[in-house]
């Protein structure tokens, strides 16, 4: 086996491990943890606290406009399957699918020799690295991080590492990945505490990731009530509590992401920058109503 083969064969076993391994916990993943040296297998609540109530590994979540399941961000995954001549999955834009898609084109291209066919996949990876993955793993699996989870922790590090890896094997885009390229802003016409809230959660136009856990926090930190729901429900609350310390407490957050989001720029180029400008721009329009806000109550 040529060391092309051998590297391709191992990194796909390793994408498929790391797939493995966001699914739901199952006595047979404590070898596959074993093998990555990640440690032992985590419990069912640590998953749940990590991929259900912090961030949930579908890329529609932090590539659409609503940042929620489903729409035209998980459209254009299923249209990507259907291009490379696949049935899209059920759940199209899951990570653990999109990682077996990589490590399936991986040993495709490698085994490959027909030079023109091995081209073409060549091309399909690196497509599906750079608008399918690179394009919000990063932010991903920060949010993962901050979860609380060492395990997880681990994973999502070891899940860059590849990642950023294949950036230096595989051709570059020109342009900045579609999902990006369109992807609105905040919008400028938000009154409700509710809208507000909403647009603030939805990380392709911030920025940022705010969890469950985050809100916990912040609330806690703050001073503020919490009132248990969905997120929406419980960042408008403490919008609706006290406006000023709650933007702020979110410009400071974006400030962080912002930080964190420019130390990607050396490897994924663009896209990091994307998201940089983002959280610095939520960190600034944050500052910018909170500032009249104070002045208002101040003066009442």
């Amino acid at each position: 086996m040529s060391p092309v083969t051998e590297r391709a064969r191992s990194t796909a076993e390793v994408l498929r491990a790391l797939a493995v391994l966001c699914e739901s916990p199952h006595p047979s993943h404590a070898r596959v943890a074993e093998a990555l040296d990640l440690g032992s297998t985590p419990s069912a609540a640590d998953h749940t606290q990590a991929f259900v109530l912090g961030a949930v590994p579908y890329a529609s979540v932090y590539l659409g406009p609503e940042g929620m399941l489903g729409g035209e961000a998980a459209d254009r995954v299923a249209g990507f399957w259907r291009a490379l001549g696949y049935v899209p999955p059920p759940e199209p834009d899951h990570l653990a699918a999109l990682l077996g898609l990589l490590a399936t084109l991986t040993e495709a291209e490698a085994g490959e020799e027909d030079p023109a066919r091995a081209a073409l996949r060549r091309q399909a990876r690196s497509v599906l690295l750079w608008e399918h993955l690179l394009t919000w793993v990063p932010t991903f699996a920060r949010a993962v991080a901050g979860t609380g989870s060492q395990f997880y922790a681990g994973w999502a590090g070891l899940l860059l590492e590849v990642l950023v890896g294949e950036v230096a094997e595989l051709p570059q885009p020109e342009e900045l990945p579609v999902a990006l390229r369109e992807a609105p802003g905040l919008p400028d016409d938000v009154d409700g505490a509710r809208d507000l809230a909403a647009a603030l959660l939805t990380p392709v136009r911030t920025g940022i990731v705010i969890t469950r856990a985050d809100l916990a926090r912040g609330a806690r930190g703050e001073g503020l009530g919490l009132r248990i729901g969905e997120r929406a429900f419980t960042l408008a609350s403490m919008l609706e509590q006290d406006p000023v310390t709650t933007l702020g407490w979110v410009a400071e957050m974006a400030d962080a992401w912002a930080d964190e989001h420019r130390t990607d720029l050396g490897s994924l180029g663009p896209v990091a920058a994307f998201w940089a400008a983002r959280a610095t721009q939520t960190a600034t329009t944050c500052r910018s109503r909170r500032d009249p806000t104070e002045e208002v109550l101040h003066v009442r």
